[in-house]
């Protein structure tokens, strides 16, 4: 009896944890250095939303984003819960928060992919978001790219939509041979390149195709992460994923993971707090 109820007591603490966890975030901050960056830009990415609220009105988080006051606006997928539309005007009303502080650019995820599909059961609820999310001037870069001047630095944006099978869970699916030159031509080597790449798993392809960064999310953190290790398993049921949250150097590129915003499915986050991500590019000295 007595160890039940200590378990019983271990488990409320626990829910308790869990749910004041859920409404925090922090702010994590990084920098990359380059030849072709010549005046100071501050990137701030915004992954993984999943209609997620911090506070009446959101307001705990655009307070942020506008303290951060950054350049630009990267979101690389993941703005919503794919089948939960009624909660679609939540990420809208971020949206127009965002396009407030600066210059939004965003690229689907496997949640925007998978209701952009004819066949799903909420294509018309997404693709009336979508043309409300494009009247607010986002800029919606879903295997394309768009050249960006920003205090005197010339910046190549590309923004990837990958096949869904990638994103099948409980086995890797490579991506399609030569996908990135097909879907977003030769990453331009005289500007600073910068990929919105909803799926980190292929951290590496990106970087060997010439991004100088990438930014991602999908995996949440890992929702479990254990100090010193990290990651305990992908949202595709890899253990221990290469590329789960953080900065990566791959070669003479780079790669920043975000541990996102929100959840879905499985609402935890176990040392492992939710985050806005501020990249600041810098020039070489």
């Amino acid at each position: 009896m007595k160890i039940m109820l200590i378990i019983i007591a271990l488990f409320l603490c626990y829910v308790i944890w869990q749910r004041q966890e859920l409404k925090k975030f922090r702010i994590a901050h990084y920098t990359v250095v380059s030849e072709r960056i010549h005046k100071p830009v501050k990137l701030l990415v915004a992954a993984d939303f999943h209609c997620h609220i911090y506070g009446e009105g959101n307001k705990k988080l655009t307070t942020a984003v506008e303290e951060i006051n950054p350049d630009l606006i990267l979101v690389p997928g993941d703005m919503i819960v794919s089948a939960h539309t009624e909660d679609y005007p939540a990420a809208l009303s971020f949206f127009k928060e965002l396009i407030k502080a600066a210059p939004v650019y965003f690229s689907n995820g496997n949640h925007e992919s998978r209701v952009e599909q004819p066949e799903s059961l909420y294509f018309e609820e997404y693709m009336e978001y979508k043309r409300q999310v494009e009247g607010l001037g986002v800029h919606i870069l879903n295997n394309e790219k768009e050249q960006v001047e920003c205090k005197e630095n010339s910046l190549m944006l590309y923004g990837l939509d990958i096949p869904l099978d990638c994103y099948t869970k409980g086995k890797i699916v490579p991506l399609p041979e030569n996908f990135l030159n097909d879907a977003l031509g030769e990453a331009d080597s005289e500007k600073f390149s910068v990929l919105l790449a909803h799926n980190p798993l292929f951290c590496d392809d990106y970087a060997a195709w010439g991004a100088d960064l990438t930014v991602a999310g999908h995996t949440h953190g890992g929702l479990i992460r254990l100090p010193g290790i990290g990651s305990v398993i992908s949202p595709q049921f890899q253990l221990f994923p290469k590329y789960d949250s953080g900065f990566f150097t791959i070669g003479k590129r780079h790669a920043v993971v975000s541990r996102g915003l929100g959840t879905h499915t499985f609402h935890i986050r176990i040392f492992d707090r939710a985050e806005l991500v501020v990249i600041h590019l810098k020039p070489e000295k």
